[in-house]
Parts: structure tokens; C-alpha cells; sequence
């Protein structure tokens, strides 16, 4: 039985045998006709020179109209074996199959090696695939990462082993690697790294190539945008490097002293060009197809090589938007440029001969070009300049529209800003332009049947940049005249004026203020952290005080600084320690135990420089005196001194202040010849560092010594800064005070007869005269002697307590502002700001530099209370991703499409109230210009539209930096509703526009100062036309709704009222205050949140940008009869 059994499994065994054998030869003899006798077309060598040659075009928003292309001709170098530098062969092999030569397509070896080694390391760290895997891999695109695709990209392997020498399937590798966005193979990466022929590269540049191969994106500096991410790629290249040079160097492919020469050196990069440069678009295209993501996800489906994929990247730019937008600010820095820097025929030729740009390509409208005058007449206005393109394009002619504003601005250069020109000037203007002179125009018209109109234009050194966001993503882009180089808009850092005001007034509201809140408006000093500032206006202080709202409009300095000094006013104890805590600010908390108190107190001194000594501790009483004195000033009967008392300084450090300003006052006297605007300046800032507790402390003791000591003068003072008792009969009161500071009329007062005076009254008599006389003609002795002994009181119970514990630190101004400041940096960060910003209290006049497409997405938050932000995998925002709209395979499937991260950053009250303040701008303040000149009309297409010429209810605010040195203009143009009525905020466009020299030059030229309003403003105007033409607003809206109602924000929130204010007193709420229909757009008004006065503690909403939803409990809408009442008996507690 057992032999049986024996007998029957060795003959099954010899049949599995058989079977296996001639399934084997039957595998064989099927796999060598499909390597060898059967391959298919694909592996034919002219069609893998086609996928090599494989383009992949760029496309505007309409997935049709050609943008650009990658993997062109200029970014193509076929290079053959034989001119392939053997030192590269050498280390790529080394680098990525050092048994190429001898394998047959894969290598098992290394399979097996590389997966020990990954099962070690616990992850994936060495590939397995062979040079001629990789090779098939990049050339036959598979579908994904399955087992099925693995296999036919070993069968390609095969075939090409079988087809083609190891040489040739080198230099099918070495032409299809992927270098950049917009290029692959050795040819090209040694122009792109090293400005080099392949044949010219050494054994270091040979090596860092053929080490960066797979991952080039991650070792490439040139596609870096910060210093810090640049040198992280170099120092990533290097190791890669010396990597390769150990291969080889453990191959014997160099010996030590080579190995020892190559490592001795940096990688020495020295990026060529390709015959042209990308314009901005396709540049940020490029970089965006470099994401470290995007290459992830299109791996994910089997395209591991773009540069031979034949992808379609259809991009978020309007081709229309886009072409318009860079007209006009290229249109606009011309003039800005003949406006600071005139039109000099010399410098102009100078300028011109130095140039590296050539001018757009193509002969349509908008285009800018370069050319040759060949004639010039001054007698006929329809053809003053005749001008030869060049580039076969023909001639173009400029008449008397194409130089007028070239002659405005020359006209205002010569003499002032007020100046117009007269038909003389264009005449005296055209002696700049003669035969043979080289020029710079726009195309304003062409037509078949005569020559192009032409513009003239200045090819100058004022630059800039434009943006237009949708939803976070790029509809347009224009970084500067030459639409290509260095792209302004994205990367360009600038300090953006005043456009940060309104961001900080949206913090504010989130802090619990209203835009109704009347904000102090006038010279003061603000001291942080040692440090006293005196903020200037940049015009007459026309108001004291401005609402909120009307401090945006109007622009002011002095109220938006206060503000950012008194963010945290309206915050309870336990709402201030969580903004705090969100910043690190307060006492952590880790495992339910809080940080130990001294290890806090050394973070807050140290590292934020919070010293609670006794005075801090004082000045933290007087503080907490100021917030609750005024119901016991009341009960003292001296409630009119409240407001002198609130707005007084402790004075810490005050005198020291004032020993500096005297020292510069000294220093500036000591030059001779100086402005009287300096002189005038400092002794203001010494005025205003007298407003302070401790000085008039001092005089209130010098007043004691004065009436009671032998010695009048009490020794602290001399001269006419002797105080004394002066009488003012204007007011009919005593002052103390020094005499060179008395009012006009004042008289001093005798002494020896004051002492006699007082004799003859009684005790109480004396009492009263004695506590109405007012030191420093500020304040009563008596609202004084009250005032202190509250603030020792005060300080009295702070002392008992530990001076970190927020029972004092909520007094501390440092540690206030500290906190204010801290919650505008994380807003800004939540708002997509990546820029570093500093705690400053200039915040709110641009004191940061940041970008325009920074501040321009911080807008589209302001209007609709949304960020819009692409993020990498790591969790760092990507911008170039905001420009791609979709990737298509070929065939058109959508293989990629990045979606943005959004999130709710303000309240959608809030987002409304700002966008309110940032309507008045526009329609009040200093975007006045944009209301007149952006107009619903269609140029004659729409009868109903052009005859109306409704202005377009738009957002925006304008931000001139200090000196002058950028002038910029942010703002929001609304959408159209989707049933055709009017206007919405979602989804509209968020243009921002920024002009200046790029090395902070002032922009200024005798009465001439380029401020937001004339430097960006302009720009941003065609922009927004440009928009509302290629949206086809007109068409869009209903006519019927226009003729009756007009074009207004639909702005549907119940929680609003909009409210009348009176602009002649500072924009603060009318009285008897009463509702604005909000279709009546050009009645000044401020929208605002409603209030329930029944819980004080809810009158103020506390909504920081970390809470997405936020109790509106305590939100009502005024019924018709509270609308009747008096403002102090209705629902609105909004002003203090």
C-alpha cells in the first residue's frame, strides 16, 4: 500500500514537472515573441524619439486658448550618446544600477538588496528598479502603481534590453529626465544648473546631475523663493553628491584624490537662459508643476515623468483679464515714470540701448513693443511720430491721443503737480523724439485697412505689480513692465502703507469694537516696551474724535495707531487670558497642571520683556484707577474731569524721553541752517510727554511748597519753567503752572498777597480755593488729590498679589498691546500671510513688508470672510498651486485638480461692517476716483447701460508707505447676484496693485508725491473695468432692476442696521440717529451689528478667528417703533 502511494506521487511529481517545463518553454516562447519577435510600435525608436519630442501645452481658464507650452523646441537638447561626458555615464550608473552593464533589463540583486534594506528601515529607501526599468517607466507611461502596470513595465524593460544597446538606452535616459517645469534631459540641465555644454561639465557637475534625477525638484535652488528654502535645496544637493562620488569611488570609478578634489568645492550653480524667459504666468506654472504634491499625485497615476507625459495644465487666468491687467499697469508705471523722471531724449536712448527685454511678440492690442521713429511732424496731429516695429510687424503711427499723456506727465514734471498741458507743449514735447531714436509704445488699435495706432510709452525704473484673486485662485497676474523676470506681484516683499488699517479694524471687532466706536484722533505717544513712538498724520487732523468707520475712510494715522495700542480695551479678564494663552502668553497648561509661575515670569521678562517691578506694578494701578474712577468722580462731584484724568500717561520714563528730544532739539539747532518742520515737531512731542501723572504729581508737591515754604521756587525749577500761580481771567481760575507756558492774558500772582488773601478766609473758603486751583491748566487739585489717593489704594491691592498672575497683568499696557499685537500676527497668519511680521504698534500704516498677493488675499478675507489657501503636504502654503486649475491626460480625463483649504477667518457680520468701512472708502474717502471712473457701461453695446452709467458699488483702500517709497491700492470688486438683482460679495474678485522703485527710492519730484491714490489707483481702475467687460456684467444683470432700484450690495444679514452719521464731526452717529436704506448708497452711513442693552456682559461680541460660529444671542433688528425712539432708549449700547 505505502509503495503505491510512493508510485503515484513520483509520477505526479515527474507530470508537474513535465507540465512545469513546457508551461515554462509555452511562457518563453509567448514572452520572446512579444519582446523579440512582436514588440508593438511603441518601442520603434522613431516613435520613442516622439514621446521624447512630446510637448505639453498650457492653457487659459477656457481649457481651449493656448497659454504657453512646456517641453518645447528651446527647451529640448537631444543629445547622442557619443556627446555624453563618460564622468556622467559613470555616475549615474553608480548612482542608480551599478550592475547595468551586466544585468538584462532588472536586476535581481539589487530587488533583493534594496528590499533587506527596506524592511530594516522599516520604510521605503532604495528603489529596486534598474536604469533600463526607469527608462521604460519614463517612456511608456503606466496607469498606476498596480502589480499589472509593474509587470508591463518590466515586459518594456525587456523589449528595450532586446532592441537596443546598453548605449542607446542610456541616451534614450539621458534625453527624458525630467530638469525643471519647463524642461528635461542633459542637455538642458547642464544649460539650466551650469550655463554649460554637456561635453564642458566636470566630475562635481556630473555628479550633482546625475544624483538629482529622480528628485530634482528637491535638490533645485533655482526654484526656491526664500534664502532659507535655497540654501536647504544646496545642502540637500551636496549630500546627494556625495553620495554619487562614494558610489563611484567604491566602483573605482575615481580614485581618492579625485574623490578628495570634487568634495572640497560647492556645487558652483550658474543658471543659464534658453534663448527667451518665461513670462509671469508660465513662470508660475512652471514652479507649480515642480509642487512636491503634485508630483506625488500624478505619480499616483502612473506619470512618474511629466516631461514625457503629454499633459494638458489648464491654469485659473482669464486670457482677456489677464492681457488687460498687465496693459494697465504697464500703461500706469509709464506715466508714473515721465512724472518722477520726465522724458529726457538722452537718458531715454541710454536707457533704451541697455535694455535685455525685447518687447512683446505679436501685433495686437495691448501689446507693448519696441521701435524706431523714422519720422516726426508736428503739424499733423493724426500722425505726429511714425514709428518702425520691427519684427515684421511693420510701422505704427502715434497721434495726438497716443502722446497726451505722455505730455500731461511731462508737463507736471517740468513744473508742479497742478499743472495742465497746453497745445504748445506737445510741440515742445515732440523735440525729445528724433529720427532713428529707439521708443517704447502700446498698441491701442488695429485694423487692416490702416497702420496701428500707437501710445507712447516710458520704458523707465518705476515698477510694480498687479493680481487678481477669485476664491484664492489667479485669474491674473502682471509682476512689472517686462512680463517676464522677476514677478513683483508674488514675490516682491513691500511695506503696504495704510491698506493694514482695515485689518486692523477687523481684529478690533473681533476683540469686541464696533465701527461706531468713537476712536481718539490726535497727536499723542504711545510708549511700548521702553520705547515712546509719535505717530504723524499724513494730513490735517480735520476731526477729534472719528468713529471707527470713518477713521478707515479718511484714512487717519493718529486713530488707527490708538486703536492698535487699545486692542484688547473691551476684553473681560477671562476673554483677554484666552487670546493670550492662544499666543503663548499666559500660563500653560500641560496634563491639567499649569506651568510653574517662575518658569512663566522668566518668559514673559525675557523673552517678551514684561519687568513687573513696583513701578510697573504702579503704573499697572494707575491703569486699573483709570477704568473704574469715574462713578466715585461722580459721587465727588468732579465727573468733568473724568476725560482729562482717562487720557493722562503715567509717565514712566518721561523725563528721560524729554532729556532725548532735548538733546536732538540741541543737536539740530547746532546745524545752522534746518527745517522749521523739525524744530516745530520736537518741541510738539515735548508737549506731549507733559500729559502725565507723575509731572503733575511733582507740581501738585511743588504747589504744597509754594504756599508753604520760605523759598517760592521750592528749589526744582528756574527761569520761566518755574512754576508759579498764574490767574487767567478768560477762564476766571488759578493755575499753577510755569510761566513761559502760561496762557495769553495770564497774570502772576503775588505771593505774600495770595497768603495774605488767604488769611482772611475761613477754613473752608481756603479749602475750596485751594483744591480749584488747576495744575498745569489741566486739572483741579481736588480731582488730583482724589485721583492719587484711588491709585494708592489700588496699588495697595495689586501688591498683594503675585505681579505675573493676570489679576495685574491685565492692567499692564506692555502686556495688553503685547497681546493685541500678538492676535494681528496669528490673524495674518490665518489670513495666509507668510511674510514675517513684527509686533509693532505702526502695524496698521504698513510698518510690514510683505506681498502684494499676500495683502490682495487678506482683502478677499476683509470682503467675504473666507481664506482661500493651497497647501503642501507638509502643511506649508503653496501659491503657485492658486494658478492651476486642473492637469488632463491626453485623452482629457482630469487627472489633477488642487483644491484650496478654505476657511472662515472673520464673522460674516464682521466681513460685512469692514467691507461697509471699505465701501465708504471708495465712495467717501481716498478710492473716490475709482467710484467716478469705474462705471457699468458696455461702450455703446447695452442703450440702457451706457445711458445710467451706474457707478459699480466697490471695495477698496489705498496704502502710501512712509517717505513715499510704494504706493498701493487694494480692493473687491462684488459678483453679480446670481438671479440678476444687483451685487454679492461671494465669489467676486480681489484686485491689488502696488507701484515704487525695487530699491525703496521715494517717489517724489518737487510738489509731486505718489501716493496710493495716483500710484496704484489708475491701475487698478482699467483692471476693474477690464473685469467687469470680460464678466459680462451688463448682459448679466436685469436692466429692469438697475432703472429702479440702481446697483447696490446685497448685503442679507438681520443682525445689521445701517445708521446715519454726520462726516462734519468726524463721521461719529447722528442724533437723533435714524436707519439709511442701504440702496441709498451715497448717504453716509455705518453698518453695524445691533445690540441688546439687557446684558451689558453680551453688548460686546468677542469672536477671535479660531471660533467659526459665534453666539448671536444677544443680536435684534429695530422694529419700525424702536426706530422712532431716542438712540439712549434703543437697542444700541454701541458707543462709550
Amino acid at each position: 500500500m505505502g509503495r503505491t502511494i510512493l508510485r503515484l506521487l513520483k509520477k505526479l511529481c515527474i507530470a508537474l514537472l513535465i507540465v512545469g517545463f513546457v508551461s515554462a518553454l509555452a511562457g518563453g516562447g509567448v514572452l520572446y515573441y512579444f519582446v523579440a519577435v512582436e514588440p508593438g510600435p511603441a518601442v520603434a525608436e522613431e516613435n520613442i524619439k516622439k514621446i521624447l519630442g512630446r510637448e505639453s501645452p498650457v492653457l487659459y481658464n477656457d481649457g481651449v486658448t493656448r497659454l504657453g507650452v512646456f517641453f518645447a523646441d528651446a527647451h529640448r537638447q537631444y543629445v547622442e550618446f557619443d556627446e555624453i561626458p563618460r564622468q556622467f555615464i559613470d555616475a549615474l550608473v553608480a548612482a542608480e544600477d551599478n550592475r547595468y552593464f551586466s544585468h538584462y533589463g532588472f536586476d535581481v540583486v539589487g530587488i533583493a538588496r534594496a528590499m533587506v534594506r527596506n524592511v530594516e528601515a522599516g520604510r521605503i529607501v532604495q528603489g529596486g528598479s534598474s536604469l533600463t526599468q526607469q527608462t521604460a517607466k519614463n517612456l511608456f507611461k503606466r496607469k498606476n502603481r498596480s502589480i499589472q502596470e509593474k509587470l508591463k513595465e518590466l515586459l518594456y524593460a525587456l523589449r528595450l534590453e532586446y532592441h537596443y544597446s546598453k548605449e542607446q538606452i542610456l541616451e534614450f535616459y539621458a534625453n527624458q529626465f525630467y530638469v525643471s517645469g519647463n524642461g528635461h534631459g542633459l542637455g538642458v540641465a547642464a544649460r539650466y544648473y551650469f550655463d554649460k555644454k554637456p561635453e564642458e561639465l566636470d566630475l562635481l557637475e556630473a555628479a550633482y546631475i546625475a544624483g538629482s534625477v529622480k528628485r530634482p525638484n528637491a535638490y533645485n535652488p533655482f526654484i526656491k523663493q526664500t534664502e532659507a528654502d535655497v540654501a536647504a535645496a544646496k545642502q540637500r544637493g551636496l549630500q546627494r553628491v556625495y553620495y554619487v562620488l562614494g558610489q563611484m569611488r567604491e566602483l573605482e570609478m575615481i580614485d581618492e584624490s579625485q574623490f578628495r578634489q570634487a568634495i572640497a568645492r560647492d556645487v558652483p550653480f550658474n543658471q543659464g537662459s534658453f534663448g527667451y524667459s518665461l513670462d509671469y504666468v508660465m513662470e508660475l506654472a512652471t514652479e507649480a508643476v515642480s509642487s512636491e504634491d503634485l508630483i506625488e499625485a500624478l505619480a499616483a497615476q502612473g506619470i512618474d515623468n511629466i516631461s514625457t507625459s503629454g499633459i494638458r495644465i489648464i491654469t485659473t487666468v482669464n486670457k482677456g483679464i489677464q492681457e488687460k491687467t498687465l496693459a494697465a499697469l504697464r500703461t500706469h508705471l509709464s506715466y508714473l515714470d515721465v512724472r518722477l523722471r520726465g522724458y529726457d531724449r538722452q537718458t531715454v536712448q541710454e536707457e533704451l540701448a541697455r535694455r535685455e527685454y525685447s518687447g512683446d511678440s505679436e501685433l495686437k492690442p495691448g501689446a507693448f513693443l519696441f521701435g524706431r521713429v523714422t519720422s516726426v511732424d508736428d503739424t499733423d496731429d493724426s500722425r505726429l511720430v511714425t514709428v518702425e516695429l520691427g519684427k515684421d510687424m511693420g510701422t505704427g503711427v502715434i497721434d495726438n491721443a497716443g502722446i497726451a499723456a505722455m505730455v500731461d506727465g511731462w508737463v507736471k514734471f517740468d513744473n508742479n503737480r497742478w499743472s495742465e498741458p497746453k497745445a504748445e507743449d506737445t510741440a515742445r514735447f515732440l523735440t525729445q523724439l528724433q529720427p532713428d531714436d529707439q521708443v517704447w509704445v502700446s498698441v491701442r488699435q488695429v485694423s487692416e485697412e490702416e497702420e496701428p495706432l500707437l501710445d507712447l510709452q516710458r520704458f523707465g525704473e518705476v515698477l510694480g505689480g498687479a493680481i487678481v484673486l477669485r476664491n484664492g485662485k489667479i485669474v491674473a497676474v502682471a509682476g512689472g513692465n517686462e512680463n517676464r523676470f522677476f514677478n513683483r506681484a508674488v514675490y516682491g516683499r513691500r511695506t503696504m502703507g495704510s491698506s493694514y488699517k482695515p485689518f486692523v479694524y477687523a481684529a478690533a471687532m473681533q476683540l469686541g469694537w464696533y465701527p461706531t466706536d468713537q476712536l481718539p484722533n490726535k497727536r499723542d505717544v504711545f510708549v511700548y516696551q521702553n520705547m515712546p513712538y509719535y505717530p504723524r498724520p499724513d494730513h490735517g487732523i480735520e476731526h477729534n474724535p472719528v468713529s471707527m468707520s470713518w477713521a478707515g475712510v479718511k484714512s487717519e494715522n493718529l486713530a488707527s495707531v490708538w486703536l492698535t495700542a487699545h486692542l484688547c480695551d473691551h476684553l473681560s479678564r477671562t476673554q483677554l487670558l484666552a487670546v493670550a494663552d492662544r499666543f503663548g502668553l499666559a500660563r500653560r497648561e500641560a496634563k491639567g497642571e499649569l506651568e510653574p509661575y517662575r518658569l512663566f515670569q522668566s518668559r514673559l521678562r525675557d523673552r517678551y520683556g514684561i519687568v513687573m517691578d513696583r513701578d510697573a506694578v504702579k503704573e499697572a494701578a494707575f491703569r486699573k484707577m483709570q477704568q473704574h474712577i469715574y462713578t466715585d468722580l461722580l459721587f465727588e462731584g468732579l465727573e468733568q474731569e473724568y476725560e482729562t484724568i482717562r487720557q493722562l500717561h503715567y509717565g514712566t520714563r518721561f523725563e528721560e524721553f524729554d532729556r532725548r528730544l532735548d538733546e536732538e532739539l540741541a543737536t539740530l539747532r547746532g546745524q545752522g541752517s534746518y527745517p522749521e518742520y523739525e524744530e516745530r515737531e520736537l518741541l510738539l512731542r515735548k508737549r506731549l510727554l507733559k500729559n502725565n501723572f507723575l509731572r503733575l504729581e511733582r507740581l501738585r508737591d511743588q504747589l504744597t511748597v509754594f504756599l508753604n515754604s520760605q523759598d517760592p521756587s521750592g528749589g526744582a525749577f528756574s527761569g520761566s519753567r518755574r512754576p508759579t500761580l498764574i490767574f487767567d481771567p478768560g477762564q476766571q481760575a488759578y493755575l499753577f503752572m510755569a510761566t513761559a507756558e502760561a496762557p495769553t492774558g495770564g497774570r502772576m500772582v503775588n505771593r505774600d498777597r495770595l497768603l495774605q488773601f488767604l488769611q482772611t478766609l475761613d477754613t473752608s473758603a481756603r479749602k475750596t480755593f485751594f483744591e480749584e486751583i488747576r495744575l498745569d491748566n489741566r486739572i483741579s487739585v481736588a480731582a488730583f488729590d482724589f485721583t492719587r489717593m484711588q491709585l494708592e489704594a489700588d496699588y495697595r491691592g495689586l501688591l498683594k498679589l503675585p505681579p505675573y498672575s493676570i489679576e495685574v497683568l491685565e492692567y499692564v499696557d506692555d502686556y495688553r498691546i503685547l497681546v493685541g499685537l500678538h492676535y494681528l500676527i496669528g490673524l495674518g497668519r490665518e489670513m495666509g500671510i507668510e511674510s514675517d511680521l513684527q509686533p509693532v504698534l505702526s502695524f496698521p500704516l504698513g510698518a510690514n513688508v510683505v506681498s502684494l498677493l499676500e495683502t490682495t488675499r487678506v482683502y478677499e478675507a476683509l470682503a467675504t470672510g473666507e481664506t482661500a489657501l493651497f497647501y503642501e503636504q507638509s502643511g506649508d502654503i503653496n501659491n503657485t498651486l492658486a494658478i492651476i486649475d486642473r492637469i488632463e491626460s491626453e485623452d482629457g480625463t482630469v487627472i489633477y485638480r488642487p483644491e484650496p483649504t478654505r476657511k472662515r477667518t472673520l464673522t460674516s457680520t464682521t466681513s460685512l461692517e469692514v467691507g461697509h468701512i471699505l465701501e465708504n472708502t471708495v465712495k467717501f474717502g481716498t478710492g473716490r476716483q475709482a467710484d467716478r471712473q469705474v462705471r457699468l457701461s458696455t461702450g455703446g453695446a447695452d442703450a440702457i447701460a451706457d445711458d445710467i452709467g451706474l457707478s459699480v458699488p466697490l471695495l477698496g483702500k489705498t496704502g502710501t508707505a512712509n517717505r513715499y517709497t510704494n504706493a498701493s491700492f487694494f480692493g473687491y470688486l462684488p459678483a453679480v447676484h446670481p438671479d440678476g438683482n444687483g451685487l454679492v460679495l461671494a465669489d467676486g474678485f480681489a484686485v491689488g496693485v502696488y507701484t515704487g522703485y525695487d530699491d525703496n527710492k521715494p517717489m517724489r519730484r518737487r510738489t509731486t508725491r505718489v501716493t496710493g491714490s495716483l500710484g496704484a489707483l489708475p491701475a487698478w481702475i482699467g483692471i476693474v473695468n477690464a473685469i467687469i467687460a470680460e464678466e459680462n456684467y451688463v448682459a448679466t444683470l436685469d436692466p429692469v432692476d438697475l432703472t429702479f432700484y440702481g446697483l447696490a450690495i446685497d448685503r442679507a444679514d438681520p443682525d445689521l442696521v445701517n445708521l446715519a452719521i454726520v462726516p462734519e464731526n468726524g463721521g461719529i452717529l447722528a442724533q437723533p440717529p435714524r436707519l439709511i436704506d442701504p440702496l441709498n448708497r451715497y448717504q453716509p452711513s455705518i453698518m453695524t451689528i445691533a445690540q441688546n442693552p439687557a446684558d451689558d456682559q453680551n453688548t460686546r461680541l468677542f469672536s477671535p478667528y479660531w471660533e467659526h460660529e459665534v453666539d448671536r444671542s444677544a443680536a435684534l433688528v429695530l422694529g419700525d417703533e424702536e426706530q422712532n425712539r431716542p438712540l439712549e432708549e434703543q437697542s444700541l449700547s454701541m458707543n462709550e
